[in-house]
């Protein structure tokens, strides 16, 4: 049996366990892994610590043979598509992290809409379907953004994607894969269904460009190394914005540690190559926290920290 302390497993019987699991991932061709990953390297703002097992996707069974081991073992996992939504803990995840890449990272334009893998370039998707005449799908976390994190995106209300999502395809452990259409009211799956599933593909309903030229898909200004982006920190509350709030508060160039607010209407996290993930934390805090002392109104993140083990960490 597994060993837990404190309701979590320890980590060097969870590296120990894994290990035949982790050796037959290694000889399969649909999945590659990597051992001790840097995850800075993988996210948006450059923070986060070290993955103690990353594994690069190729296909559907690639994905349910790593939720399969992690299953197995009573873990969760970590879906990392772009890494511009998910903040990592400087002291590392100890679950298997995710990556799609293969054949779910290719799509395929059709007359009214295009299919695409759930760990597909966001911003290149769009720009495909533009080339076709179509448009309706923007890419709001910037050019890092994937198809899969644009689902997870719509679950948690930073995007709608009414009208334009068709179908998901979700994998989850010991299944086979599930399509999941919007026919039941709903616009998009709950994130408690995404919690245990993995979007690997999904199908946007598009419409034909009637102007002169397609419109281009929304992306963030670029930044020198020295200095990286992600998207939208706060969601827009009913009846307001949160640029508009924050600014009221007075959280315009509010700063911890190497990351401060900023960027168009100060809802963007700068950061500095000194940034860590607890710094990231603790400015969305206060920023929260301020405008909330302020305008009385209680602001929700469209950013998802997650702890060493996979859970997300309530801000």
């Amino acid at each position: 049996m597994p060993i837990f302390q404190d309701g979590r497993l320890v980590l060097a019987d969870f590296v120990t366990r894994l290990g035949m699991g982790v050796r037959e991932l290694r000889r399969s061709p649909d999945a590659e892994v990597h051992e001790r990953v840097d995850l800075r390297a993988w996210t948006a703002l450059g923070v986060g610590g070290v993955a103690t097992l990353v594994a690069r996707c190729h296909n559907v069974s690639g994905v349910r043979d790593t939720l399969d081991l992690a299953s197995s073992h009573g873990l969760a996992w970590l879906t990392l598509g772009g890494g511009s939504r998910i903040i990592t803990p400087d002291a590392g995840v100890h679950v298997p992290v995710l990556s799609l890449t293969g054949e779910l990272a290719r799509w395929a334009s059709e007359s009214d809409g295009i299919v695409a893998g759930g760990g597909a370039n966001l911003a290149q998707v769009c720009r495909a379907a533009m080339r076709n005449g179509l448009v309706g799908l923007v890419a709001p976390g910037g050019d890092g953004g994937t198809v899969g994190g644009l689902v997870v995106a719509g679950a948690a209300g930073v995007v709608d994607l009414a009208g334009t999502l068709d179908w998901v395809d979700l994998q989850r452990p010991g299944g086979e894969v599930e399509r999941w259409r919007p026919d039941d009211g709903r616009r998009v799956p709950g994130m408690d269904e995404l919690r245990r599933r993995v979007v690997v593909r999904a199908r946007f309903r598009l419409r034909p460009w009637s102007g002169p030229e397609p419109q281009r898909p929304v992306t963030l200004p670029r930044f020198s190394r020295a200095v990286r982006s992600t998207g939208p920190v706060f969601l827009d509350p009913l009846d307001a914005t949160a640029a508009d709030l924050l600014a009221e508060a007075g959280c315009c160039g509010l700063s911890v540690g190497g990351v401060r607010l900023g960027g168009e209407g100060s809802n963007e996290l700068l950061a500095g190559r000194s940034a860590t993930s607890a710094e990231v934390l603790e400015l969305c805090r206060r920023g929260r926290d301020r405008v909330a002392e302020v305008t009385g109104v209680s602001l929700k993140t469209a950013l998802v920290f997650v702890d060493e083990w996979g859970m997300e960490i309530a801000l």
